[in-house]
């Protein structure tokens, strides 16, 4: 008799609801289109993604909960595939890095038993977004305690040390550009039809001049005796990218928080999962 092996079973690890279409969008579509078992854990609400302050708070996070949906149907109805979404419940921009929330991650990781986990990168990214690195970090930190056989691969997005590309095909732009059009509210007019798109064009572009086909990028986290290897001191050239990705992204998250959680009626140290 065949020995039917169970699907594999992929964690994509998101600090706001559009992460997945802005950072991994073609292996997200991928692990649906192949079958694999796909979770998306959606670290926050996005209470905070708008320049507009009449938006913000549990308004804004509503939105973005339908948003997320809308999305995630664009994939499934192509795929014939579910999209497994847990929310976190976060408030946007206040990820915490303790305890408790290490507990939270660590503990779905080992319930959900993920072969494989996509994240941020927390050690040399892209994005110096609070939330992402955070993500990034309580992921890195939770595989400090896993069973030794229940390791999974680790790969990381927003990285600006990838030395993985998973090869893309062009035709799969449109349908993804969709659903990362879904998320209106992070985008104005203009950058929907033409500065994301262009983004991502660009950057499969570049890989193709690299690798000599369109592709996504990742680090892969390695390990050592069962635990995750850490950093290596930047180099010059490293520093110089830390500095502009590091100012580039102070400046922008500057205007999207400019109320606190409390003068939109949130408590920062709370989770909300009802919205």
């Amino acid at each position: 008799m065949r020995q039917v092996f169970p699907p594999k079973k992929v964690m994509f690890f998101a600090p706001h609801p559009d992460d997945i279409e802005m950072g991994c969008p073609f292996m997200f579509f991928e692990a649906l289109r192949l079958g694999y078992k796909v979770i998306e854990v959606v670290m926050t609400n996005g209470e905070f993604g708008t320049f507009r302050n009449e938006f913000k708070g549990r308004r804004l996070a509503k939105i973005r909960r339908r948003e997320l949906s809308h999305a995630n149907e664009i994939l499934q109805e192509d795929t014939k595939k579910r999209i497994k979404v847990i929310r976190m419940g976060y408030v946007d921009g206040y990820l915490p890095l303790n305890i408790a929330s290490l507990n939270r991650v660590r503990n779905l990781i080992q319930a959900e038993g993920p072969n494989i986990i996509f994240a941020p990168d927390p050690l040399y990214p892209q994005d110096y977004h609070h939330d992402h690195l955070n993500t990034g970090k309580l992921v890195y930190y939770a595989l400090f305690k896993p069973k030794p056989s229940e390791t999974p691969r680790v790969f990381y997005y927003y990285s600006t040390k990838a030395e993985s590309y998973f090869k893309c095909h062009w035709t799969d732009l449109k349908l993804l550009s969709a659903a990362l059009n879904a998320h209106q509210s992070q985008f104005s007019p203009l950058a929907v039809k033409l500065v994301v798109p262009l983004y991502k064009k660009l950057s499969l572009i570049r890989h193709l001049l690299e690798k000599g086909h369109l592709a996504e990028s990742y680090r892969e986290q390695k390990f050592e005796n069962q635990k995750p290897l850490s950093m290596k001191k930047f180099n010059f050239w490293e520093r110089i990218i830390y500095y502009i990705f590091s100012s580039v992204t102070k400046r922008a998250l500057v205007p999207l928080h400019s109320l606190t959680p409390e003068e939109v009626g949130l408590d920062r140290l709370k989770t909300y999962l009802d919205y």
